[in-house]
């Protein structure tokens, strides 16, 4: 029985092995009949498991039997890249507001556009998009949504050529959209979860994956949609290629004795090998889910429209960039970015042609770079020659061409601010700040030589739009024209790198401490402005006087004005210390008799004082004793226990540890600031 069972099993390997296909031209290794035959039953086991097949993801080309490529569809092969006039092809800037609106975003991607190298990942994304929604399609066209600006109808019944086009343009440039930039680059080399990806649409037919390949200075967008077992060492991700159209199209992944993928190769455009085998250094993979390129367009244009990304683009590839606390956030050596912060990543472009073994190389236009908001950011040029820099946010940008080496930005949608700084003397410069925000000036540009001998950072060249609101510091004999107007340099408003230090942090209250938020309320709100600005800090860990707490209290209840007469003979009404003083004594906080302004208040002191503010209610839903009990240092009879209680009941205070509260220690800033943000600052608070 055993002979018969292992004769049958050596004739179905026989057998298998001749039915099994042969190797196609061009691929890397011979196989043996024993691959073929693993192979061959992988493949019938995965046909069966999925009916998805290239073909299913490819899109016919219009009016005409033949598939739609970069080869044969007008206006996306390399026959584009010059347009009829003889000058380098570049996408209009059309497509660009179709995706990102009429914003400073728009007009940035476009202006630093460089030549047109092809739209691979526009083709790929249309392909699945068309494949995800064909039973979708209504006379409308491809997913209508009613009052988008601009709207890209595509009606595939009565469709012409240049229409699909435009479509795969607009659908190119989304691809600067921050949501896929960060794919890229969180995605990147993780090889098990793309894997996963492609097994994903592999089962449900659902949600194609984009593959995104790149080697040093190209990328290539691909469509995923089966995963076979190719061999122990081998797992193959069949792809839709829109160049290169066909069933026999897959990238490897080869795999070690552990079964751990670590590197991957592809055949491209069948004359290049690409992948870390030949291109050790530049080459990497990553992937898009759907979910996120639908997104783009589903949501145009209002997808970035609280991006928490910004874009910084500069002409030399040799750089630093540091934040506002003087850290290294990026080293850029030859053009590439090195940086171990997780949300700092460089912009990709997918963009081959199928009709040329490279696409065309230009000359190199510098580096992009995506930071997050809410930061300064200081730009180091380790070149020679003139520095251009950008820093787009989504309806602001600041650009700089200058002959300094250094250049800050500070650019964020969400405070109004728009604002560059320079530090170098006699240097040539010209600066425009551009804003589609409500009530500011479109356009505005500076340009001159900074003549001011800067020994520190502390008296730079600014230039700022705040609110509106345009200031100038050590702009002499500049020349300044607000949109086509031109004016003098002197009307702008002083104070300009006061108003951007205003923005900075503290460098003395780290984010994810306990007082943090209140802080950063406190400043937002004008209440402190922290204790120095060079460096920058706001001493949490201080003592806080009585003269400090009332006038953040004052503040905090928007500086109101007492009508009174002044009882303390020592007091300078003038002054915010002075005002403050006279409207807590209107309010009964404080008596001429017991005031003294400059000694450090206790905790007891500082909660006896917001709960006379707020005319010293009663504790509700509980008793003094069931508050207080936990407390071994506050007694009942204490002249301050209905205050504590009163501001343990509402969240405004937890104590210094289970069992204290410890009325009599020093009241700190980090802690009075937490107990006013609690107080009319936290909507989460009791």
């Amino acid at each position: 029985m055993a002979r018969r069972l292992f004769r049958v099993m050596l004739v179905w390997l026989l057998l298998a092995a001749q039915m099994a296909p042969t190797v196609m031209a061009g691929s890397y290794e011979p196989v043996s009949g024993k691959t073929r035959a693993t192979e061959q039953y992988v493949r019938e086991a995965a046909a069966a498991e999925s009916e998805v097949t290239w073909a299913d993801l490819a899109f016919p080309f219009v009016n005409s039997d033949k598939e739609l490529t970069g080869k044969n569809m007008p206006g996306i092969g390399y026959e584009a890249c010059s347009g009829t006039d003889g000058k380098p092809y570049k996408i209009p800037y059309e497509r660009y507001t179709e995706i990102f609106n009429e914003t400073a975003q728009a007009i940035a991607y476009y202006n630093s556009a460089q030549q047109w190298k092809g739209s691979c990942y526009g083709m790929a994304v249309v392909a699945a998009l068309l494949y995800q929604h064909q039973r979708q399609m209504n006379q409308t066209g491809l997913l209508p949504i009613s009052g988008k600006p601009g709207e890209l109808m595509v009606d595939f019944d009565n469709l012409e050529n240049d229409e699909l086009v435009k479509f795969i343009e607009a659908i190119q440039v989304s691809q600067q959209d921050s949501i896929i930039q960060h794919d890229y680059a969180k995605n990147k080399d993780r090889y098990d979860d793309l894997v996963s990806e492609v097994r994903a649409f592999q089962r449900s037919k659902d949600h194609p994956v984009l593959i995104a390949i790149g080697i040093t200075g190209q990328a290539h967008a691909l469509i995923g949609y089966k995963v076979v077992e190719y061999s122990d060492t081998e797992t193959r991700i069949m792809v839709y290629d829109c160049n290169l159209p066909g069933p026999d199209r897959w990238i490897t992944l080869e795999k070690d004795r552990q079964g751990h993928y670590f590197r991957w190769y592809y055949r491209m455009n069948d004359n290049q090998d690409w992948g870390p085998k030949y291109d050790s250094k530049g080459s990497w993979i990553s992937y898009v889910p759907y979910s996120d390129f639908y997104q783009t367009w589903i949501n145009r244009p209002d997808v970035n429209g609280n991006s928490k990304e910004q874009l910084l683009t500069i002409n030399v590839n040799n750089a630093s960039i540091t934040d506002e606390y003087g850290e290294n956030k990026v080293e850029i050596k030859d053009g590439v970015v090195y940086t171990d912060e997780t949300d700092v990543y460089p912009m990709v472009e997918l963009a081959v042609t199928a009709d040329a073994p490279l696409a065309p190389q230009v000359e190199s236009a510098g580096v992009y770079v995506w930071l997050p908001t809410g930061h300064q950011y200081t730009v180091v040029s380790k070149e020679e020659g003139t520095l251009e820099a950008t820093m787009v946010h989504v309806k602001q940008y600041a650009t700089v061409t200058t002959a300094a080496k250094s250049v800050t930005f500070y650019v964020d949608d969400a405070h109004n601010l728009n604002a560059v700084e320079l530090g170098d003397p006699g240097a040539k410069y010209e600066i425009e700040l551009y804003s589609t925000l409500p009530n500011t000036e479109k356009v505005a540009r500076l340009s001159g030589t900074t003549t001011l001998m800067v020994s520190s950072d502390t008296n730079p060249l600014s230039f700022v739009q705040l609110d509106g609101s345009l200031y100038g510091d050590n702009v002499n004999n500049a020349s300044l024209k607000i949109g086509e107007t031109e004016v003098s340099a002197s009307s702008l408003k002083e104070g300009a790198h006061e108003k951007v230090d205003n923005f900075l942090p503290f460098t003395d209250v780290a984010q994810g401490s306990a007082y943090y938020d209140a802080v950063c309320w406190a400043v937002e709100q004008n209440i402190t402005k922290g204790t120095s600005y060079s460096p920058k800090k706001f001493s949490p860990g201080s003592p806080c006087k009585h003269s400090h707490i009332l006038t953040f209290l004052w503040r905090a209840n928007h500086s109101p004005a007492y009508q009174g007469t002044n009882p303390f003979p020592d007091l300078d009404p003038g002054k915010d210390f002075g005002k403050a003083a006279l409207w807590a004594y209107g309010h009964e906080m404080i008596s001429p008799d017991k005031y003294q302004a400059s000694r450090a208040c206790t905790r007891s002191e500082a909660v006896m004082y917001l709960w006379k503010l707020a005319k010293s209610p009663a504790i509700r839903g509980s008793t003094l004793t069931d508050v207080l009990d936990n407390f071994t240092d506050v007694s009942t009879d204490s002249e301050y226990a209905q205050a504590v209680a009163w501001a343990v009941n509402l969240g405004i205070t937890k104590g210094t540890t289970d069992t204290t509260f410890s009325p009599d220690k020093t009241c700190t800033r980090g802690q009075i600031v937490t107990f006013l943000y609690r107080c009319y600052g936290d909507s989460n608070a009791a």
